[in-house]
């Protein structure tokens, strides 16, 4: 969380410097906000998840593979917003971004592991 809360605050310091680089690219400026946004969010998640990470619905295997997958991918999907927007070509993002999609199916397995655990406790 303190990593991508620093980097939102380096993103507001660039708005108040009016840094050309960062202010004239809109690409950059949409995909660095959306890494700073779901950066922090998804750290907040991880927090949450502490809750839930010991269920005992959960095998051992499975509550191991839900985690790594829930920590994987709250580290992948911003990582492939900021490298998608810091070297771009004209209106595409960079390669970087292919890491948004394998960030968001880590994050999907983590979620459906830790439903089926609660649908196997009711």
């Amino acid at each position: 969380m303190f990593a991508w809360m620093t980097f939102g605050l380096v993103v507001e310091l660039l708005h108040g410097i009016k840094l050309g680089g960062y202010l004239l690219d809109p690409l950059r400026r949409e995909f660095w906000t959306l890494a700073h946004f779901h950066g922090a969010l998804l750290a907040v998640v991880n927090l949450v998840y502490v809750r839930w990470a010991e269920d005992p619905a959960l095998t051992s295997a499975r509550r191991t593979l839900a985690s790594r997958c829930l920590i994987a991918g709250s580290v992948l999907m911003p990582l492939g917003f900021l490298l998608g927007g810091l070297a771009h070509y004209e209106g595409d993002p960079g390669i970087g971004i292919f890491l948004a999609p394998i960030g968001a199916a880590l994050l999907l397995i983590a979620v459906t592991l830790q439903m089926r655990s609660a649908w196997r406790k009711t």
